[in-house]
């Protein structure tokens, strides 16, 4: 047999699909000595099956087992719980069936436990990527550039007046030390 042809009955075989024959083929080939390293392996697991096939059962063994398939083939299994102990299909059930508004606020408390979800969702979105685009088109986007600018001006001017008179008057000390200076110096 070819080395192929013997690949071919080694996976009928791993599949359980080959006859006695076939498999006295397959043990007969690895027992040789000149077996392929790729199938070296498949060589050990038959050399094993050959040394225990040579074994046989002793009858006695045979006969218990084959009475004790066929006794447990006869036998009706008894449940682990008796069936009057057996829970039946329904866990629990009402009295009386809840009134429309139950039905009603359920309803209402899933809606806002999903919105409350989608808000929070939405919220930590925003907080990891707060720079993206919020703006549809550029003009948008240099309008709402402007409006920032002229609220930062805005906020800043009482600052920007307050150190302008600072200023003002730190000049007028150091033009008067200057003078003071010339003063003292003649």
């Amino acid at each position: 047999m070819t080395i192929e042809q013997i690949k071919s009955l080694l996976a009928r075989f791993y599949e359980g699909q080959t006859t006695p024959e076939e498999e006295r083929l397959l043990a007969d080939f690895f027992r040789r000595e000149d077996v392929p390293e790729d199938l070296q392996q498949d060589k050990q697991l038959f050399l094993l099956l050959a040394q225990t096939s040579d074994q046989e059962m002793p009858q006695d063994i045979a006969e218990e087992i084959t009475a004790f398939v066929n006794k447990l083939g006869q036998m009706k299994i008894q449940p682990l719980i008796p069936e009057d102990k057996q829970r039946k299909g329904v866990i629990f059930r009402l009295k009386t069936p809840p009134k429309m508004w139950y039905r009603a606020a359920a309803t209402v408390a899933i809606l806002l436990a999903i919105g409350g979800g989608m808000f929070v969702h939405q919220q930590r979105t925003f907080a990891t990527d707060p720079f993206r685009d919020t703006c549809a088109t550029p003009e948008e986007a240099a309008r709402e550039i402007l409006y920032a600018n002229d609220i930062i001006n805005r906020s800043f001017a009482p600052f920007r007046q307050s150190t302008n008179i600072a200023t003002e008057q730190v000049n007028e000390m150091n033009q008067t030390i200057q003078n003071a200076t010339r003063y003292i110096n003649y």
